[in-house]
């Protein structure tokens, strides 16, 4: 799939999402703001003022598939506009748009929780969200507020996996540390036929017994050693697949 081709699916992703402005002193296209803020994110510029900056010096770039009527929004319009739009509907159009390019791929995703230091809550507390990363692809696939699920990290997960798995079809597999380990957790994901990797530490004591019961027959195999050849790019092992 070319470049212009991606893109124009991208577009064509964002109209799904309602304009919440009023007709009245419209400047911009809804979907062209849009569009703009999430290729300066993914280009990894989170500031307003610098997406606007970073647009404007791609700007023949950009019209070439954006309708602009008076040149690039300023972020004072990029703020206005995505205050009245839910995280929901964001991540439902980027969910729908990662679908289309990734097709029928199966793809692994790591689940981690971090503080957002530099926002906060209204009782001042930086924020805690559970995210979940494509790493492979170098991708974000959805964020949601653990404080404001009143739970824990794997609670927080667990709450949400059907509307992760609905997002994301293709999504086989996720990895997390060792406050995953939850039987709830790991039983709610087996429900939705995907699969898991998780870790267990020392302090886990019962697990770790059990499960070294349970895998005291196993067969055990060193990871191959997987060298790629420069001559032809391939990898050469017997264990590397």
């Amino acid at each position: 799939m070319s470049q212009s081709n991606t893109l124009e699916i991208f577009v064509q992703s964002l109209e799904k999402i309602g304009d919440p402005r009023s007709k009245q002193g419209v400047s911009h296209q809804f979907q062209t703001i849009l569009a703009i803020v999430f290729l300066g994110l993914l280009a990894n510029i989170s500031a307003l003022a610098e997406i606007e900056r970073w647009a404007k010096i791609r700007f023949q770039k950009l019209e070439k598939f954006l309708q602009f009527k008076k040149g690039v929004p300023h972020a004072i319009t990029f703020a206005r506009v995505l205050r009245k739009i839910s995280l929901t509907d964001l991540q439902n159009v980027f969910a729908e748009f990662l679908n289309i390019i990734l097709a029928s791929s199966a793809i692994t995703a790591a689940v981690d929780g971090k503080a957002a230091k530099q926002m906060k809550d209204e009782n001042g507390d930086p924020l805690l969200m559970l995210n979940i990363f494509a790493q492979k692809l170098k991708l974000h696939l959805a964020s949601w507020s653990v404080r404001g699920d009143k739970t824990n990290e794997p609670g927080c997960l667990k709450n949400h996996l059907g509307e992760l798995f609905t997002m994301y079809p293709c999504l086989k597999l996720l990895t997390g540390d060792a406050i995953f380990a939850q039987r709830p957790l790991l039983l709610a994901i087996q429900e939705y036929h995907r699969d898991y990797l998780v870790q267990i530490k020392d302090n886990q004591s019962n697990v770790l017994k059990q499960m070294k019961l349970m895998f005291a027959d196993s067969p055990t195999q060193k990871p191959g050693d997987c060298r790629v050849s420069k001559k032809r790019g391939l990898l050469k092992s017997a264990n590397c697949g």
